[in-house]
Formats: C-alpha cells, sequence, structure tokens
C-alpha cells in the first residue's frame, strides 16, 4: 500500500472516527453510479462536479458556464458506465480520496449544505464491509476492479408534477409548459433541443437501461436509488424491481425510493407487493406542505391521495422506519411545518429534512429569500413548539431548523444582486399563476403573517 493512502476509520453509523487519519472518504467511487436524465454522470446525485454537456440543478449558476452559441446535437457525446467508471477523472477521484483530500466535488457532504451530509455516511455505512476490498483491489493509478454495485439511473425527466422549486430538467410536465409558452432558449437547456432530446432518449433506452439490466442480470446489484422525475412512473422501474424478484436477487438488493407517492399500481403490479421482496427498501415520499398549500408548491398532487398511499404503505410489516416523510423545506411550506411535524407523531414515522436548493437569488422559493427576521422569528416559532415534543424520528427537522438560523439569507449572501433577482423570480413565480390559472398564490399563502405580506408586495 502506497504511503499516500490513509485508511479511514468508519463509525457504524458512516461517519469517521475523530483519530481516523482520512476523514473525507467516501465508498461512492467504488461502488455507485449515478446518471441524470440528461446523461450526466456522476459520482452521487449530490456531487458538484464540472458538466459534460448539460448543467445540473445542483450546479452553481455562472452565466461564463453559457456557450456562446447553442450546443449542437454533435456535442452531446455521452459515456458508457464501461467507459466512465475508470476514466481518467474517476481513477483521480479515488486517488485523492484514499489520500484523505478534501475535494470540491463533495461540498456538499463537506460543508453539511442542505443537510446532504448524511450521503456520504450511507455508502459508508452501506458498503462498510467493502472498504478494505476498495483498498485492496484499487492500483496506484485508481484503477478499481470493483463493480458498480449500486444504481441511480434517472433514465428520463418523466414526471406528472410542476413543482414550483423544480424545472424542465427533473419535469417532463414542467418541459411541455415551456415549450408550450415559449419559455426555453437553447442556450440554458440545450437538452430541449428536439435533435438533441431524441439522441439522449435513444442514449437512455438503447445504452443505459440496457447496461442497468445486464447488471441486474449478472446478480450483481446490492443497492437501487429510485428517483426522478418521478420513478413510478418508468418502465425500466417495473421492469427491474419484477426482473429481481423473478430471479432472486432481490433479497440481496435494498431498494431506496423519492417519489411524489401519486401512483402505486402499473399494469396490475401493486408497488407495495414488490417491496417486501427484497433485502429492505425505503419510501422517501417528497412533500412540502399540506392542504392547498402543498397542492400550490406542487403543482399536480392531490393531498388527500398522497396521505392515502402513504398510510397504505404503513400496513406492510415493519414499515414504521421505512416509510419517510421526506420534507423540503420551502418559503411557503414553512406554514405547514408543524402540521408535516403532527403528523410525523401521530404516525410514529420519520420526518427527513432537506432545504430547497438555491444557488442564484432568483429562487425565491426558498426561506432564504425572506428577510432575516422574518425568517428566524418563523424558525425561532417553530422551535419552541415542536424541540419539546420531537422523539428521534424528527432529530432531522429540529436540527435543519436550527441549521437555518446560521446560514445566510440571499441578501447576505448576495448583497449586490439580491434586489433585481427577487424582482426576476417574482415576476416567474407571478407568471406561472397566470399559466397554470392558480385561484391560491403566494399572496394568500405570505397573507398569513402581514410582515412577510408587506415585504412581498414591497415594489422599492
Amino acid at each position: 500500500m502506497s504511503t499516500s493512502r490513509k485508511f479511514p476509520i468508519v463509525n457504524n453509523d458512516g461517519s469517521t472516527s475523530e483519530d481516523s487519519p482520512n476523514k473525507t472518504f467516501c465508498m461512492a467511487p467504488w461502488s455507485h453510479t449515478f446518471l441524470s436524465p440528461q446523461g450526466e454522470r456522476r459520482m452521487c446525485c449530490a456531487s458538484r462536479e464540472e458538466h459534460s454537456f448539460q448543467r445540473q440543478y445542483i450546479d452553481l449558476t455562472n452565466d461564463d458556464a453559457v456557450p456562446t452559441d447553442p450546443l449542437t446535437v454533435d456535442d452531446f457525446k455521452p459515456k458508457t458506465l464501461e467507459e466512465h467508471w475508470n476514466s481518467e477523472y474517476m481513477k483521480s477521484i479515488r486517488r485523492r480520496l484514499m489520500a484523505g483530500e478534501t475535494i470540491p466535488q463533495c461540498e456538499v457532504c463537506n460543508t453539511d449544505e442542505y443537510n446532504m451530509s448524511n450521503y456520504r455516511k450511507w455508502f459508508n455505512v452501506w458498503f462498510r464491509g467493502r472498504i478494505n476490498e476498495a483498498f485492496d483491489n484499487t492500483d496506484e493509478s485508481g484503477y478499481t476492479t470493483l463493480p458498480v454495485r449500486s444504481f441511480d439511473y434517472r433514465v428520463s425527466n418523466l414526471c406528472n408534477f410542476k413543482c414550483r422549486m423544480c424545472g424542465e430538467q427533473l419535469s417532463s410536465s414542467w418541459e411541455a409548459e415551456s415549450r408550450k409558452h415559449g419559455r426555453w432558449n437553447e442556450k440554458t437547456q440545450p437538452f430541449m433541443i428536439p435533435e438533441i432530446k431524441k439522441k439522449m432518449q435513444d442514449f437512455q433506452l438503447e445504452v443505459a437501461e440496457k447496461e442497468f439490466l445486464q447488471a441486474v442480470d449478472a446478480g450483481i446489484v446490492e443497492e437501487i436509488y429510485w428517483a426522478g422525475g418521478e420513478p413510478l412512473m418508468y418502465d425500466i422501474h417495473w421492469d427491474i424491481m419484477k426482473r429481481m424478484v423473478d430471479n432472486g436477487s432481490s433479497k440481496n438488493c435494498i431498494v431506496r425510493y423519492n417519489t411524489n407517492l401519486s401512483r402505486t399500481n402499473f399494469k396490475g403490479i401493486d408497488f407495495y407487493n414488490l417491496l417486501p421482496e427484497f433485502k429492505d427498501w425505503q419510501v422517501c415520499a417528497s412533500i412540502d406542505g399540506v392542504g392547498k398549500t402543498v397542492e400550490f408548491i406542487r403543482k399536480g398532487i392531490v393531498w388527500n391521495v398522497w396521505l392515502a398511499n402513504f398510510n397504505k404503505g404503513l400496513e406492510l410489516p415493519n414499515s414504521k422506519d421505512k416509510m419517510i416523510i421526506d420534507l423540503t423545506i420551502t418559503g411557503p411550506g414553512m406554514f405547514d411545518i408543524v402540521k408535516l411535524f403532527d403528523l410525523s407523531l401521530k404516525l410514529d414515522v420519520k420526518i427527513e429534512t432537506k432545504i430547497v436548493f438555491a444557488f442564484h437569488p432568483d429562487k425565491i422559493i426558498s426561506p432564504f429569500a425572506w428577510p432575516k427576521h422574518i425568517l428566524h422569528k418563523h424558525i425561532n416559532s417553530i422551535l419552541e413548539y415542536i424541540e419539546p415534543r420531537a422523539t428521534e424520528k424528527q432529530q432531522s427537522l429540529v436540527s435543519v431548523l436550527k441549521s437555518m438560523l446560521v446560514q445566510k439569507t440571499f441578501d447576505e449572501r448576495w448583497p449586490d444582486t439580491h434586489k433585481q433577482e427577487f424582482i426576476k423570480g417574482k415576476n416567474l413565480q407571478k407568471y406561472l399563476d397566470k399559466i397554470r390559472n392558480e385561484s391560491y398564490t403566494l399572496d394568500d399563502i405570505f397573507a398569513q403573517d402581514n410582515e412577510l405580506l408587506e415585504w412581498w408586495n414591497d415594489e422599492s
């Protein structure tokens, strides 16, 4: 073993011990692979990496990165898994992580930004028993003989929702709306150019899905993260799940979901009949509020249907720790956090929490768009109610809310641009209200706090 290699000491929860010589190691580059709906390959869905063709939602907005001229179909050159897995790039990632370096691609986990630090812990927990294999089966160049055992393949942006914090990349409904109203451009959204869209679809069908199926047939898949788009709308999801049950490999695989839970049946297959056939499972059911508020935020959701589908999952054995309320904190959703907290207590289920991604100040659906004193007033009021009542299953929510008290608001983070960007973001929300014929808007939600509504309507 090279002296530049530092073996990590990983605790049972996936964290590294205080005396570990390597505190940045993550098993993802030895076990996991991610593919976006636009054919971008990355270490995982949270990694901040330079895009090869289409900037992803997690990437920092950088006008300099927008091509001067529109990209063409010839510019889309997706890689196969074989080309990617031991590419010079991936080998360099492995070398640096084995040496204990802090790399910018892992910024989200390094900084605990948006409460996604648990993703590194997840890989280090699930593949903890293979850390020795990773070091023993990786040469000095970073080349590894270990195969991919964990897949996060988002084979399209197919989705029936138009969530306010989402966009065309992760929602075909958003994409269709933008096409209808001419609100897209070839420079920033080249994946929407018809010729490129067709090439992307062909790649996903003829390459990505086939290599995924090959791993399933080989029986080496130990973990799948189904996300989207909306994964329960993917044909390939149902094909793979049924195939793994039929060939018996499901007993060696854990499946995780991030789903809007709007459908649980497909061609006579019941989602909840499949899950118990796997080694373990977890369903993170995305939600941001209740009633009219969530139906505004997540255009397409029916609150009562979501709740009924969630409760159906709770009928499965040992499901109390597997069905998770997956809360994304948004500005309008701040008013329903207590209600979701109470629901978590009532159902005795975990509420996992993250904050809506916002890497640019026009994302005014974020609570950090609010003035700091108003935001802190709401956070402290929520914490006053939930903290003394919270069980272990609500600690993620408590922790995230507390972390929000020390994070910068938009006016602090972007002091020179946040005002004009606020106007830009507000105009977009008003435009969406109009084309979606909304009868319940941010004005109605923010009217629950007169000071917030006054800020929202301030044109100065």
